[in-house]
């Protein structure tokens, strides 16, 4: 491993040659920052890319492995976002560098003590700014300044002539250069986890001051310069970036995010290498909600000096204070918080796809089928839960919340949405409406909003589904209940002599007579989209179809405790049917009490599991019970026996409750 890592390090060194410390060297290190974590750096970040919503503060301390120790405060730095503008400022005391080197020269003082002379070289870099401009999601550009101050002090022999003695003395010249460096460039964003980076520097610097030819050879130094940075996400959770420098520099970075409940953290390590230099930075960090924090480190590969000569500084000079053949070992503490006064939006709509129409006498079918779906995309670096609703005019007077759906970093998934209907709704016609959609993450209010046009059906309609026709049996249970309790009232003496094992047969025979019997069948060939009628119009008008009539008797059985199934028989020619099965109570043991035809009925088992005789009737045979009974019997021998509809799925029998 330290062998390919040798062969590595010589591999760019080589490549590299002759050059300057590279400029882009960050104390944070050489991050993604397609993330939204503050970028902290106008060093690897010259052109001022920045994800912040609203303001961010960041607070970076560190300790440089010297003799002594010394730990700084490094920088402070705030960002702030305005519109599609965000400027950045940084104060940063502990970006400084400081040299005091002898001269082989003395003199002799007052007192007779030899007085060294000395150069003091001292660097500053006390503030860095940055602007950049959003042209649209996908394009932006910015610059940054930073202003250094040099001031070179040297110690020089004078002369101090009197009328009897000629005294020499040590004086000090001091020079001070200020500059302002300047980068300039832009981003593109291809892809959420693809940015190219492009920036020049020193091209057009600003500086102000006087430095003698001599001071001139420690001066900072600022070579035209351009960076091309390729910043990528080959997976969700990974990160690799590379980065290179025309005055021979080079970074690449790998790091890896671990995603937890509330936190997240990120392992990385950055290969530098430029002329002289070459080392590592590792990275640990831990996100947590609007905080984040990071331990980093600075691992020089190359030798370092540990003193310095004029010549050494006269060879190789000041490009960067933090980052040159001085610089120490480090390790940094940093820690960044962003406050979101504007709600930050984490997820939204990329479409919302309308399923079904709304058939209001369905209260219950969208609870469990949903009527619309919604493509979402997560916009954040961090798993969301979504919380999904609805509210549909004239059918909601509240928001209906779908289940919560978890979407991944940068994902996106279709979230299905669901409602309730009132049952106090009625309407007797079509008309066109429209539903608002949301979702919301850990903000108060929506994330996204949509809205999309509606068609609500009739509250007669029915989409063809026998399986529907239970929503019709439910609507008018008191209506029936009522309407039931007259037509048996008559009936009193007969049902309280009869065995009582009967009751159920009796009363359902009863109901029959009364009402079906009286009714005028009106063809109504079943299409994908119908009309049914409630139990109390089909009464009012004393007819209906198939499922009109058996819909009408199951809602009277039902309301009476009668337990009662639909039949749907679907022929092969698209065309259906629909037969009333009710449940007499009777038990298989039972069944002569009724019938000593074991054809005649069917037996199955109960809503308590219990296997009971159940009858099928063919409510459009209005003549009498008995011959309903025979042509349900027939039918349903037939087709789901005999033929056996039951297996193959022609023929199913459908649960009202």
């Amino acid at each position: 491993m330290i062998k390919t890592a040798s062969y590595f390090i010589l591999f760019f060194n080589i490549v590299l040659g002759d050059g300057f410390a590279q400029e882009s060297f960050s104390l944070n290190g050489f991050k993604n920052h397609m993330n939204k974590d503050f970028i902290f750096s106008t060093e690897s970040n010259p052109t001022n890319f920045s994800l912040v919503k609203d303001l961010a503060i960041d607070v970076l301390f560190g300790t440089e492995f010297a003799s002594p120790t010394a730990s700084n405060l490094y920088a402070l730095g705030i960002s702030k976002t305005l519109g599609g503008s965000n400027i950045f400022l940084r104060y940063s005391p502990g970006f400084f560098k400081e040299f005091s080197l002898l001269k082989n020269q003395s003199i002799v003082g007052e007192d007779s003590s030899d007085i060294s002379l000395k150069t003091d070289l001292k660097y500053y870099e006390y503030f860095s700014a940055g602007y950049s401009y959003k042209l649209n999601e996908q394009l932006s550009g910015g610059f940054t300044l930073k202003y250094f101050t040099e001031q070179f002090s040297q110690d020089a022999i004078g002369a101090v002539f009197t009328d009897s003695s000629l005294s020499l003395i040590r004086q000090n010249e001091t020079e001070t250069m200020k500059l302002w460096n300047i980068q300039l460039g832009a981003d593109y964003l291809f892809s959420p986890s693809l940015r190219l980076s492009l920036s020049a520097s020193n091209f057009t610097n600003i500086s102000n001051g006087y430095l003698s030819e001599t001071n001139r050879s420690y001066e900072f130094r600022t070579p035209k310069n351009v960076r091309f940075a390729l910043y990528t996400q080959p997976f969700p959770t990974v990160e690799a970036n590379i980065l290179y420098e025309t005055v021979n520099a080079v970074q690449v970075l790998l790091g890896k995010t671990f995603l937890f409940d509330n936190i997240s953290a990120n392992v990385s390590c950055n290969y530098f290498s430029d002329f002289s230099l070459n080392g590592i930075q590792p990275s640990l960090s831990f996100h947590y909600r609007n905080i984040s924090a990071a331990v980093l480190g600075v691992i020089y590969f190359s030798d370092i000096q540990k003193t310095a000569s004029l010549a050494d500084l006269t060879s190789h000079g000041m490009s960067n204070l933090m980052h040159n053949k001085f610089s120490r070992n480090k390790a940094l503490f940093n820690v960044s918080y962003r406050l979101n006064t504007e709600t930050e939006r984490l997820v939204q709509f990329v479409d919302v796809t309308i399923s079904n129409s709304i058939f209001p006498t369905f209260t219950e079918h969208f609870a469990d089928e949903p009527f619309a779906v919604g493509r979402v995309v997560n916009l954040s670096d961090k798993p969301v839960s979504v919380k999904p609703s609805s509210k549909i005019d004239k059918i909601n007077s509240e928001l209906i919340y779908s289940p919560n759906v978890l979407v991944q970093p940068k994902d996106t998934v279709s979230i299905p949405f669901y409602t309730v209907v009132s049952e106090e709704y009625f309407s007797p016609k079509h008309e066109i409406s429209f539903v608002n959609f949301y979702v919301t993450t850990e903000n108060r209010d929506a994330d996204d909003e949509m809205q999309k046009p509606l068609l609500i059906n009739s509250s007669n309609a029915w989409d063809g589904e026998v399986r529907n026709l239970r929503y019709f049996v439910k609507r008018d249970l008191n209506f029936s209940s009522e309407k039931a309790k007259r037509l048996l009232a008559p009936h009193k003496s007969e049902l309280d002599t009869t065995n009582s094992a009967l009751s159920n047969f009796l009363q359902a025979k009863i109901l029959f007579t009364e009402i079906i019997t009286g009714m005028l069948y009106i063809a109504d060939p079943l299409a994908s989209n119908d009309r049914v009628q409630f139990p109390h119009e089909t009464i009012d008008v004393k007819g209906g179809d198939c499922d009109d009539l058996s819909v009408c008797l199951a809602s009277l059985y039902e309301s009476i405790g009668i337990e009662t199934a639909f039949v749907d028989y679907r022929g092969n020619d698209h065309s259906r049917h629909v037969h009333l099965l009710f449940n007499t109570n009777l038990s298989p043991a039972e069944a002569g009490l009724i019938t000593q035809n074991d054809k005649k009925y069917y037996v199955r088992k109960n809503s308590l599991g219990e296997e009971k005789i159940w009858i099928p009737l063919e409510t459009t045979e209005r003549s009498n019970f008995t011959n309903a009974w025979e042509k349900g019997v027939e039918k349903f021998s037939n087709e789901a026996l005999d033929q056996l509809g039951l297996i193959k799925g022609t023929v199913q029998i459908i649960e009202i409750y």
